[in-house]
């Protein structure tokens, strides 16, 4: 697929997209524009970790991330009304959609909604991007599902086999809450970052 295409298509619909074929520049963009001074909301994101986001935008800002050293009791609450959010997706459509599956739910509400929000930043590599909608909800069920189930340790089928979705009835499922974003909210205007390479699940 023509990348120029796909930021075509994200934009159509309203997301401010971009493609960066390097991480640093992909993270100055971001922190840049975050700024200083501001409070930041991190959602649980293998990729945000991966690629030192929480390490970048703490150098002048205050970050809220439940993976933090520091996190306490109100972390999440605080994430979840920070002027910007910074997480990423389990899988990009190339017709534009963002598509997330969420446990606890706190992930995805905060990338719909804040109450104070300037901005969303959805932080993907290219890993993540396929071809139409179908495809990127069948990659977030049955490819960044069971590794994510897996990581967190989780006792379900999916991350015993760590092969697909099998629709279990676990107490420890994280599949409670699939969403497909076609459009920014009216809350505020969403990012969508693209990197060359593989970043996260």
């Amino acid at each position: 697929m023509q990348m120029e295409q796909v930021l075509k298509n994200f934009r159509s619909r309203g997301f401010k997209a971009f493609y960066f074929k390097d991480a640093e520049a992909a993270k100055r963009f971001v922190a840049e524009t975050i700024g200083s001074g501001a409070t930041v909301g991190i959602g649980g994101s293998a990729t945000v970790a991966e690629l030192g986001l929480y390490e970048l935008l703490s150098k002048g800002n205050k970050v809220y991330w439940h993976g933090a050293p520091d996190r306490d009791e109100n972390t999440m609450r605080n994430a979840a009304g920070a002027e910007y959010y910074v997480s990423s997706a389990n899988a990009l459509g190339a017709g534009g959609e963002i598509v997330n599956i969420d446990g606890r739910g706190n992930r995805v509400a905060s990338t719909f909604y804040g109450p104070d929000r300037k901005a969303v930043f959805i932080v993907c590599g290219e890993n993540k991007l396929e071809d139409n909608l179908e495809k990127a909800v069948w990659r977030a069920k049955n490819i960044a599902a069971p590794l994510n189930a897996k990581r967190l340790g989780r006792k379900t089928p999916c991350a015993a086999r760590g092969d697909k979705c099998y629709n279990c009835s676990s107490p420890e499922r994280i599949c409670c809450a699939t969403t497909i974003m076609t459009n920014p909210t009216f809350c505020s205007p969403c990012y969508v970052i693209i990197i060359s390479g593989s970043y996260g699940f």
